[in-house]
């Protein structure tokens, strides 16, 4: 089958080049372009493919391993939500009394209310890490928790105003 039957054009340098050589010289010339037709096809194709592959590969052994450890977090974490239990109902105003008495705070509170289940503690100065200790114990131990908190720093180093409203 000639070039001319497929229908592609030699240009007219390479074709009297051609017509030059004799058949056994043409059929080498063939071979020669097709292996580099073959080798160039192998190298712009192949070869990235391969490595998109690979890469692909390794990025999916990655994923599916943190997706494995994601779902066991959340597996623990629906357990431990199951398991946990809630505070146990005790009265507010005890639990609070029980907790300044306990992070020696109750002789620092200067104003002490109940309103509707809520209370409003003001403490005229106390050190910041007490109360955030305090804040901590009462969020552990009873689930009250500041909804309502105004911190005013006072000129002694570490020390606040604290007006805060408690609820559960």
């Amino acid at each position: 089958m000639a070039a001319s039957d497929i229908g592609l054009r030699t240009p007219a340098p390479i074709a009297r080049w051609l017509a030059e050589k004799t058949r056994s010289e043409r059929r080498i010339v063939v071979a020669i372009a097709a292996a580099v037709g073959v080798a160039l096809l192998w190298l712009a194709i192949w070869q990235p493919l391969r490595a998109d592959t690979e890469a692909l590969r390794t990025t999916r052994d990655v994923n599916a391993t943190a997706l494995a450890a994601a779902r066991k977090m959340t597996e623990e974490a629906a357990g431990l939500a199951r398991t946990t239990t809630a505070p146990a109902t005790v009265d507010s105003r005890t639990v609070l009394e029980r907790t300044l008495n306990q992070h020696n705070l109750r002789g620092a509170v200067t104003q002490l209310d109940w309103q509707e289940g809520r209370a409003h503690v003001v403490f005229a100065a106390v050190s910041y890490e007490a109360l955030i200790g305090l804040l901590e114990a009462l969020q552990r131990d009873a689930g009250v928790r500041a909804i309502d908190a105004t911190l005013t720093a006072r000129v002694e180093p570490g020390t606040v105003r604290a007006d805060l409203t408690l609820a559960r």
